[in-house]
C-alpha cells in the first residue's frame, strides 16, 4: 500500500474527503492451476513479467467511510 493522500470527490460522503492510494496485483491466468506445475507456471509467468509490479489495479480509497474506487489512468506500459 502506498502513503499517497489526496482530496478527492467522494460519491459517498458527496464531498471532497482524504483518499489514500491501493494498489491490488490482477489475478494471473495461472492462479486458479493449483497443481505443482500450476505453481510452477505462476512462478515463471511473475518472474519473467516483473512479479507484484506488474498488472495492477489502482484504487483510491476515502479515509472518512472506507469506500474503494477503481482509479485506472493512463495506457498501460504508458
Amino acid at each position: 500500500m502506498s502513503t499517497f493522500s489526496t482530496s478527492c470527490f467522494c460519491n459517498k460522503c458527496q464531498i471532497d474527503t482524504k483518499h489514500s492510494e491501493v494498489l491490488v496485483r490482477k489475478p494471473s491466468r495461472y492462479d486458479t492451476d493449483q497443481s505443482i506445475l500450476g505453481r510452477i507456471k505462476l512462478l515463471m509467468h511473475s518472474f519473467i513479467n516483473g512479479g507484484h509490479y506488474y498488472d495492477m489495479d489502482r484504487y483510491v480509497q476515502c479515509k472518512v467511510c472506507g469506500q474503494k474506487t477503481l482509479d485506472n489512468k493512463g495506457s498501460e506500459f504508458e
